[in-house]
């Protein structure tokens, strides 16, 4: 799934000092001095983290499937600094004030936590038939390996006996980040095997995709937040395990070793074999680059999407989503599709500082709409050169024009969705996309589309995409693409970067898997260190104004308040309790804005209409039907 998010009543930075004049005679009370805040300032957050990465089944040593930890250390990154991605599209590089400095602590797993961890997996092992996907790595002329069997391992089942076990038989933290490199083959008790995920069927269709389709068996998996309502760990961990000896998959497309369309991990056996599409013969390295790009840049420590300070100074806690559903198909109703309640509760468990609420409203399929949607639908734009004659851009456009009519006013951020309920012969692009303005890389409108056969043919309602997309909306990224900062590249699946579709291998709503609809234990501290970052400076940008005014002493209880919680932040931050840094960065924002309103200083929303004036077109992040959700 891809990008776009909305430009609601976008919002525009308006402080202005009103100041009242001082009684006659009385002296002016000094506003405090300031340890954490910092008037005007921009902080940057910097934080050092441990990266946990632990071998299981590997072991140092020269060997085609031996750990040189010189060529894996060599692939690591030392630090990253986290930027606000779309955004920078427009203008270079914007940092959102959040670093990083890693160190790496590397653990071999002893015989004893093999044997007991290899032994769980054999134990509830499935016999299955073989994938689509092992069949056709059979087929490949370069295979080293015949697979003759298959397994079905639960993921998430795997994942709770490595919370459970990491800590108490290798000493390691796994409430630190922790990537677990698995290798079975080579035992005597090795069986071929996959793992699944089998119990969140679509909310809407019941379609079961970590059932059905041989596309959704997976080598990787991780992210279980303590209280995930199917499985929950019970206690916090940050946990993702990458399998090499799983598979063949037909996600990152690692069955096929004999054609060159994009740099893929192979199968562990393959490592030493030098006659496939490239030569296998650098695991060490190859493992360091899931570490670093799937594992770091994508699910650990990401960059968001979008700017996650949405209508900045005034920050909204109250939002709405305001959902319209052209009704173009007259043998169903769209809003059949949707189920607020989850689309709401998903929603507050990643933010749940702000309050989420859900307007559901029928449109007709007017004739001048209708006639836009045939331009998008052919590529052709009804808007001429209006925005350089991108028929793409045709959706944004309408709805950009047509803003008042789909707006009440009636919470204090409304973010616009539009849903098309499609005949077949209508349904276009994609699944979704959250879009920007057009113009700097603020996010505007969230689109969502279904059909007949979508929904019967393969399994989509509405209510999904919508999680998703709004969570673009918010900020989020996919994991599977994202921005490295030492080689300052934003990437995507593709070419160098192709096994970055591993990073969908985790239990987040913002994968294209479609093996649930949560959002991960990385998703929830991405989220949190963004708002801590943002809290913080918007509270400095609002500080600055209330400093110049003659009567800021008068708010001096405030303001020291203010100035307590963002220490608190900081601290909590620092002992990686991201809840608490947000939680304790809000208080201090209000704090901030409660002394604002009581020296009359004004803090207020982003002025709507907002100037656009997009000077080229822009790559969209697009959630496409295309690919691998459309995998068998």
């Amino acid at each position: 799934m891809n990008h776009r998010s909305l430009a609601v009543v976008t919002l525009f930075i308006l402080l202005s000092a009103v100041v009242a004049p001082a009684s006659m005679g009385a002296p002016s009370l000094q506003p405090p001095a300031l340890t954490t805040l910092d008037p005007g300032g921009f902080r940057d957050i910097e934080q050092d983290l441990t990266i946990n990465v632990v071998f299981v089944g590997y072991e140092p040593g020269a060997g085609a499937t031996d750990i040189d930890e010189a060529a894996f250390q060599g692939e690591l990154p030392g630090t990253y600094r986290a930027v606000n991605r779309y955004p920078s599209f427009y203008k270079g590089n914007e940092f959102l004030g959040l670093t990083f400095n890693y160190d790496y602590n590397l653990v071999y797993a002893d015989n004893a936590f093999e044997d007991a961890f290899f032994g769980y997996l054999l134990g509830i092992a499935e016999p299955m038939p073989l994938t689509v996907y092992q069949e056709a790595y059979n087929d490949q002329d370069s295979a080293t390996e015949e697979v003759d069997d298959n397994h079905w391992i639960d993921a998430p089942s795997v994942e709770q006996w490595l919370a459970d076990n990491a800590g108490t038989m290798l000493g390691v933290d796994t409430s630190q980040y922790t990537v677990l490199f698995v290798n079975w083959w080579g035992r005597p008790d090795f069986v071929y095997h996959v793992y699944t995920k089998t119990d969140e069927p679509d909310p809407d269709t019941g379609y079961n995709f970590g059932e059905l389709r041989d596309s959704r068996k997976i080598i990787a998996w991780g992210g279980t937040t303590p209280d995930d309502e199917e499985t929950g760990l019970g206690s916090l961990h940050r946990i993702w395990f990458y399998d090499l000896s799983a598979g063949p998959e037909g996600w990152t497309d690692n069955w096929n070793v004999d054609d060159d369309f994009g740099y893929r991990m192979p199968p562990v056996w393959e490592y030493g074999n030098l006659s496939g599409y490239r030569p296998f013969d650098n695991l060490s390295g190859d493992l360091g680059k899931v570490t670093r790009y799937v594992a770091i840049d994508l699910l650990f420590t990401t960059s968001p999407l979008y700017k996650p300070a949405i209508s900045p100074p005034a920050l909204p806690q109250d939002i709405q989503l305001d959902v319209n559903v052209y009704q173009m198909d007259p043998n169903s109703d769209g809003t059949d599709y949707f189920d607020p309640a989850l689309i709401t509760a998903e929603l507050g468990e990643v933010q749940p500082l702000n309050t989420f609420s859900l307007e559901l409203n029928s449109l007709d399929f007017g004739s001048r709409f209708a006639q836009v949607y045939q331009c998008f639908y052919d590529d052709v734009s009804c808007f001429g050169n209006r925005l350089f004659g991108i028929a793409f851009a045709d959706l944004f456009l309408y709805h950009d024009d047509q803003q008042l009519r789909f707006l009440e006013g009636d919470a204090e951020y409304e973010l616009p969705v539009f849903a098309f309920n499609a005949t077949d012969e209508l349904f276009t692009c994609c699944l979704g996309f959250a879009d920007d303005n057009w113009a700097d890389g603020t996010q505007s409108f969230v689109f969502a589309f279904d059909s007949p056969s979508v929904r019967d043919v393969s399994g989509y309602g509405f209510t999904t995409t919508t999680i998703h997309e709004v969570g673009h909306h918010l900020g989020l990224s996919h994991p599977h693409d994202g921005y490295d900062y030492e080689a300052d590249v934003d990437f995507g699946p593709g070419g160098d970067f192709y096994f970055a579709w591993s990073g969908d291998e985790s239990n987040s709503m913002m994968s294209y898997i479609d093996l649930n609809w949560d959002f991960s234990q990385f998703d929830r501290d991405n989220m949190n260190r963004y708002l801590t970052a943002i809290y913080i400076n918007q509270a400095n940008a609002i500080l600055e104004a209330i400093y110049a005014s003659p009567r800021a002493g008068d708010a001096a209880s405030l303001l020291t308040s203010a100035d307590n919680h963002a220490a608190a932040a900081l601290a909590a931050y620092g002992a990686m309790d991201y809840a608490g840094a947000a939680m304790h960065a809000s208080l201090a924002y209000g704090d901030v804005l409660a002394a604002a309103a009581e020296i009359q200083v004004q803090v207020e929303p982003q002025a709507w209409p907002a100037d656009y004036k997009a000077k080229g077109a822009s790559p969209k992040f697009v959630d496409s039907l295309d690919y691998q959700r459309s995998k068998p």
